[in-house]
């Protein structure tokens, strides 16, 4: 089936086969995810008010590229000021985010995977008691992590359905994220079940921040210059997972141009101009090493009320990264 609509995408105008691949993703794809969800237990995101929980204005999206174990311990105070989100790997850094976003494995796929998030979710489930967690891509039909979960892990944790944007091209995703935005997909409400993945997980962490009316969200470790990631630093995490036999050259898988889906640099550049600044939100790179920078600004320390670095409690941050890989 999927080979067939995309046979009709050569054929049809991009506006009809728009609607058939959306019609056809709710008659299949998100049944199966419905079915997943309930089979895990896990409740719909709806059932929570995420803005009830947002507690500032800035919302820092913590990546997985090796920057972020540049960023100093005073510049965690400024992070920990604010609210932040975290996704997959993330449980490796000591730093607990507001809210996490965990994206299935699938056993059949990558053992190994499997084997080391589930052992990573069962060590990080008391720091993560408090923290929102949010699972995407459960539409799969082998065995998946989600299934597999510590109890202690499941506080805190909904499910939210995956949109996608079948596009080539920067004019298709365009046109591809009006649609969706004419169908409210992108309005601010702090209960939704679905969010928008294309190309990346950066992807929903810029509509979650959209959906939830952050004035500033500012990308710490989305680095996409390199395949490595923080992890892998055996410096500070001895036992993290690392994928076997994998080549560190070029740069991070999702940076790379395929049929369907459009190197990282571009998809954020479209989102930011087709959704970002229209609703005002100002985007910022912690770093400049990452590839998104110049066309991202770096972001600023000196911010109008918001608390000075000292005057933020240390207590507030874990800083010892090594000891989570004994």
């Amino acid at each position: 089936m999927v080979e067939t609509l995309k046979s009709l995408a050569k054929s049809l105008p991009y506006p009809v086969f728009l609607r058939l691949f959306y019609a056809w993703d709710r008659m299949r794809w998100r049944r199966w995810a419905e079915a997943a969800r309930k089979r895990a237990g896990i409740p719909p995101l709806d059932q929570v008010d995420l803005l009830r929980i947002k507690s500032s204005d800035t919302l820092f999206v913590l990546g997985s590229g090796p920057s972020i174990n540049r960023i100093s311990a005073e510049r965690w105070r400024l992070i920990a000021a604010h609210d932040t989100v975290g996704f997959n790997w993330w449980l490796y850094h000591a730093f607990v985010p507001k809210f996490y976003f965990l994206e299935v494995i699938e056993k059949e796929v990558s053992p190994e995977a499997f084997e080391a998030y589930l052992s990573l979710a069962s060590r990080r489930a008391v720091d993560y008691a408090s923290t929102i967690k949010i699972a995407m891509e459960f539409h799969k039909l082998g065995t998946q992590t989600l299934y597999h979960l510590p109890p202690a892990f499941r506080k805190n944790l909904f499910a939210a359905h995956k949109i996608e944007a079948p596009a080539r091209n920067e004019a298709e995703l365009a046109q591809a994220l009006r649609y969706l935005q004419g169908r409210g997909a992108f309005q601010v409400t702090g209960r939704f079940s679905s969010l928008l993945k294309y190309a990346a997980s950066l992807t929903t962490m810029l509509v979650f921040a959209l959906k939830l009316g952050y004035k500033r969200v500012v990308l710490c470790g989305i680095d996409f210059k390199t395949p490595d990631y923080f992890f892998q630093d055996r410096r500070f995490y001895s036992e993290s997972w690392e994928p076997p036999g994998e080549e560190r050259i070029g740069t991070h898988f999702t940076h790379t141009h395929l049929t369907w889906k459009l190197p990282a640099t571009r998809t954020v550049a479209v989102i930011k101009q087709q959704l970002l600044d229209p609703a005002g939100i100002e985007l910022c790179v912690e770093s400049e090493q990452s590839a998104l920078w110049p066309m991202l600004p770096a972001f600023s320390v000196v911010e109008s009320g918001a608390p000075s670095v000292s005057q933020i409690p240390a207590t507030s941050l874990r800083t010892s990264c090594a000891r989570l890989a004994q």
